[in-house]
Parts: C-alpha cells; structure tokens; sequence
C-alpha cells in the first residue's frame, strides 16, 4: 500500500487509533525484535536485499519527524546512532545508509543499510524490493541476530 495507490487507507492508518503499531497488531512472522529501547524497537527479518538490514520502529504514534517532541526526537536518533555503530561492527559495512519513508506505512521508522564495497548497488539508491535471490544461507540471519544482541547488551553494560 502506498498514499499514491490508495490514499484514503493511508490516511486512515496515519491515526494513532487507527495505526497498527499503537494497537499492536502482529508483524509478519519472520521479523525479528532485536531489541527493545526507551523509545523504540530495532527489528530485522531476512527477506532483505542486503544483509544486515534494519529497522528501528519508534513506539509513540508519529508520522514525520517534525511532530517528535525535543526529548522523544532526541532519544529516537540516539538510538539510531547505537543501532547503527553496532551494525557497522557486526556486518563490517563500509557505510550505514538510513531512509526515513512513511509513504506506504506511516508510523515513523528509519530503516538501516549496511552498504559494501561489492553490494549489488554500487553508485547508485537502494533496491529495497530486490530481495531474490536471498542475502541470507541457512542460519545466517540467525547469526547476525545474535551477534546484535550480544554486541548492544556490551553497550549497555
């Protein structure tokens, strides 16, 4: 869904009664909590187009950036820099991309690529949609789930 292919649904959904996050409706079976922060969740799952991606869901209803208050902006994009220093760690990216979108779901996420020298982007925007083949072998996604929480429990020591 996209507020270019059905706007009156993404409207709908852009209210907090209507959203759903704030009324907790299930992820799709194959995401993955990595883990919980004051202010927002950082998820993964393995259908991805490159390994390592990510995304850090904020808990309170928002849209866009700008309807954050000072304190909750501020603990959002901390969280955004630990997410994102660990994930360069455990992938040994070169770079961490981060895309705010909101068109085809609209409660505020920033989603994180990790980006390689040999990535099948070189020059050039991500193909988040180019998810065949997978990124992952057997067990692989797994791993890299792990190696996250390890390495942020570190952090939080």
């Amino acid at each position: 869904m996209s507020f270019h292919t059905n706007y009156k649904k993404w409207l709908y959904y852009t209210k907090k009664e209507n959203c759903p996050v704030c009324n907790k409706e299930p992820a799709p079976p194959d995401d993955v909590d990595i883990i919980e922060f004051p202010t927002s969740w950082l998820c993964a799952h393995p259908r991805v187009c490159l390994k390592g991606t990510c995304y850090l869901l904020l808990k309170p209803h928002a849209v866009e950036l700008f309807d954050l208050d000072e304190n909750t902006l501020f603990s959002f994009m901390k969280e955004a820099q630990i997410s994102a220093k660990v994930l360069k760690e455990v992938t040994q990216a070169i770079k961490i991309n981060y895309e705010i979108h909101g068109n085809t779901f609209p409660h505020l996420h920033m989603h994180l690529f990790p980006r390689y020298l040999d990535d099948p982007f070189p020059g050039q925007s991500i193909d988040f949609n180019r998810t065949d083949p997978p990124v992952y072998s057997t067990d692989e996604f797994e791993e890299f789930i792990d190696n996250m929480r390890k390495k942020l429990a570190e952090l939080s020591r």
